[in-house]
């Protein structure tokens, strides 16, 4: 079968991909380098394929690629024959693209001229690149331009041609094509010969060739009823078993492709709420969050363990508890963003710090914190946020303290945070001592978001994103010898826009800062007066004294909260 056959068997919708298959993900680079290997006449791979009459839930390739799209599901509730792609989706899919659609607004569009002998294999041969009518016309129009009679010799020039126009045309429309280009680029016999032997050579390895790649096919033309096909759970595990030897896929893209294939509706509640979930903040949640979360409120632990699902009375744990779940991630963010000022995902040092909060809501009646619970909410929420303990190691820590510290406790028992034990626990994997200047250099970012009271929350303009640099430049700094401990100090820090940042540059801090107004330096404890190289040492002492008082107020931070660090 050669590659236009399976690409057309795509675009009549007899070729799908069932709902356990990921989103594409390939880049504009990857397909030109595919289409590069194909027209080398290299091997790129088997594709796959299951075919079956179940009613199972599957999806059409996309033949319009745009970002942020979501895919429309659909039901075989009519039992007709389908072939499911099990392996090698991203590879047609990229060929669907690039010769029936288009990708991100543009088409492919090939180089007809390249293809010249180069002693440099790993360098492309064959150049494809995508671009809009426009701009290939304009590349066309200068190559034309830049043509005159004493340019015979010119071994750079190039002609763009519509992939999908090439391989559509006949044999004597492509004489045609070849006689226009040979006459407005006034080609040499050499080139002419490269232009023939590529227009006919991306009709051979497309349409002709049955190697470069091949399919094979589970359960062809097997009888409807034939007790030999396979069924889903054999098709899930040839899935599983693909993916984990060439780990294309994450251990959550396999999890996620478990849920769908046993839970239909999860191939769409679960993107749906990571858009809902995300409006109007930065936390940016995604499924890999959703489904960690899902798993710790069902006490299956927080790692993307994929033979839990095997249990059909897991699954079934997590299609209970989704509904659930959900709403405790939506209680966490909103305590969050009410108590503890944030909006960032990137200030708060990552989203997996939620996870102990969401099963400690998931359990509380309407997943409302009690009152006399908020301040150790927040400052366990702080503390993980400086300390950063699940940004490394999250599959055993984060299990370890939901396992030893929120699960199995009393009714009443479930109502309260255990500050003392997130103390502990920080401790232990951290080193954290206390309310001092080593837990703010941790993650000076989220100090600066709050002394600045800047929440982080999402920005549209692209000048508009914010940034964290030095005010005092680093290189200046290192220039007067000040050692790296110093220069990066989190007293020598603060929040900027993009805009800002650019033209700040290594000015010195008293000529960037004299139109910053006084009341933005007094709220972000810059004193205008210690702008000054002479001064940088007590600058940052003093500054930084001020900010770990600052948020020690803010946060109610108090000495006996680490308390439990001296019975030790």
């Amino acid at each position: 079968m050669n590659i236009v056959t399976l690409l057309n068997q795509i675009d009549s919708n007899d070729i799908v991909l069932p709902a356990i298959q990921r989103d594409f993900v390939w880049s504009e680079d990857k397909i030109s380098k595919l289409l590069d290997s194909i027209m080398r006449g290299y091997p790129v791979g088997i594709v796959l394929v299951w075919e079956t009459y179940k009613d199972i839930q599957y999806r059409q390739f996309e033949k319009v690629y745009l970002n942020g799209t979501r895919p429309a599901f659909l039901d075989n509730s009519s039992n007709k024959k389908l072939k499911l792609v099990l392996d090698g989706q991203q590879r047609l899919q990229a060929l669907y693209l690039a010769l029936y659609g288009s990708y991100k607004g543009k088409y492919l569009y090939f180089d007809v001229l390249s293809g010249r002998i180069s002693d440099d294999f790993e360098e492309d041969k064959f150049y494809f690149y995508f671009a809009t009518p426009e701009q290939s016309e304009e590349w066309n129009k200068e190559a034309e331009d830049n043509r005159s009679p004493d340019s015979d010799n010119d071994d750079n020039i190039e002609y763009y041609s519509k992939v999908s126009d090439l391989f559509k045309m006949d044999v004597s429309a492509k004489q045609k094509y070849r006689k226009q280009i040979t006459k407005k680029l006034k080609l040499t016999e050499e080139d002419e010969l490269r232009l023939e032997t590529n227009l006919s050579k991306i009709d051979e390895v497309l349409t002709k060739e049955q190697n470069i790649l091949k399919a094979s096919i589970v359960d062809e033309n097997k009888p409807t009823d034939s007790q030999s096909r396979q069924t889903e759970s054999d098709v899930l595990e040839i899935f599983v078993r693909i993916n984990r030897q060439g780990t294309p896929l994450s251990r959550s893209d396999l999890i996620f492709s478990m849920l769908k294939l046993n839970w239909r509706e999860s191939a769409t509640a679960l993107p749906e709420f990571v858009d809902k979930i995300n409006d109007g903040n930065s936390f940016d949640i995604d499924i890999d969050f959703i489904i960690r979360c899902l798993f710790a409120v069902s006490d299956l632990g927080t790692k993307f363990d994929i033979d839990m699902l095997r249990k059909k009375s897991n699954m079934d744990k997590l299609q209970k508890n989704f509904e659930k779940c959900c709403s405790a991630i939506e209680s966490t963010i909103d305590n969050v963003q009410k108590h503890c000022w944030i909006s960032s995902s990137k200030a708060m040092g990552g989203i997996l710090n939620f996870v102990p909060f969401v099963y400690y809501l998931f359990h509380l009646p309407n997943y409302e914190i009690p009152n006399n619970q908020i301040d150790h909410f927040r400052k366990s929420f702080f503390l993980f946020c400086f300390a950063r303990p699940f940004s490394r190691y999250a599959d055993s820590r984060l299990g370890k303290f939901i396992r030893e510290e929120l699960k199995n406790r009393s009714k009443d028992e479930r109502k309260e945070f255990p500050l003392s034990s997130a103390v502990w626990w920080t401790n232990y994997w951290e080193n954290v001592y206390g309310w001092n200047e080593e837990l703010m250099q941790m993650n000076p970012r989220l100090a600066m978001y709050i002394i600045q009271q800047d929440s982080g929350s999402k920005t549209h303009y692209k000048l508009n994103k914010r940034e964290m640099d030095h005010i005092f430049p680093r290189s200046k700094l290192r220039e007067k010898g000040f050692d790296e401990s110093k220069v990066n100090y989190f007293a020598n820090f603060w929040i900027m826009s993009k805009g800002k940042n650019i033209n700040k540059t290594n000015k010195h801090p008293k000529k960037y800062f004299e139109d910053v107004p006084d009341k933005e330096l007094e709220t972000a404890l810059i004193d205008r007066d210690g702008l000054d190289y002479r001064r940088y040492g007590t600058f940052i002492k003093e500054r930084g004294e001020k900010i770990l008082d600052k948020l020690r107020q803010k946060i109610g931070y108090m000495e006996n909260d680490f308390e439990i660090l001296e019975e030790e």
